[in-house]
């Protein structure tokens, strides 16, 4: 296997909390959390899922955003909701192989070594106060399961999010989070 995919595949499951700890401070389910399918992330960007309510372990949501950075490569991904400020990190599984993934990696510039495994922004050119702006957008699938790891959603906040990639880690204003319920 290619070095860099191997770096790589490394990476992004550390990013993405394959090895998460049993529970998130403040994600307990004592502080109820109102369900939208649809969020405004803090630069204007918008996230909708098809699904935020009552879901079925497993199953697959829709989600689709509109007025991302196409400079900013993102994750979609299934999370446990983290402190306020906090980067997202108890997250679902993702790998290369794209079999067991709960994450979809979403650039338009990604490294050289990742072309391949990433989803591409659709472009999205519109006029803005007399500018002419573009912005990404995109349409994934992302299965929803009630573990993430030792994490029960039933007993603390999940999310369907978007979070910066690996490649800006530390980047909060691609957070847009969807809290989810099970059935």
């Amino acid at each position: 296997m290619n070095k860099f995919l191997v770096t790589f595949a490394a990476a992004a499951i550390a990013v993405a909390g394959a090895s998460a700890p049993a529970l998130a401070t403040g994600a307990s389910s004592a502080n109820p959390v109102a369900v939208s399918n649809k969020a405004t992330g803090p630069s204007g960007q918008v996230l909708t899922v098809d699904a935020a309510k009552n879901l079925s372990d497993g199953q697959m949501l829709t989600v689709t955003g509109k007025g991302y950075d196409l400079k900013t490569g993102i994750y979609v991904t299934f999370c446990v909701i983290p402190p306020k400020g906090k980067r997202p990190e108890l997250c679902g599984p993702f790998d290369i192989t794209g079999k067991n993934n709960q994450s979809v990696w979403v650039s338009s510039n990604p490294p050289i070594y990742a072309i391949a495994l990433v989803t591409p922004f659709t472009q999205v050119t519109s006029r803005v106060k007399s500018k002419t702006v573009t912005t990404g957008s995109f349409k994934v699938q992302v299965p929803a399961t009630r573990m993430i790891g030792n994490n029960d959603c039933k007993v603390v906040k999940c999310a369907i999010l978007t979070r910066a990639d690996h490649t800006l880690s530390g980047y909060r204003k691609a957070d847009v989070i969807i809290p989810v319920t099970f059935k």
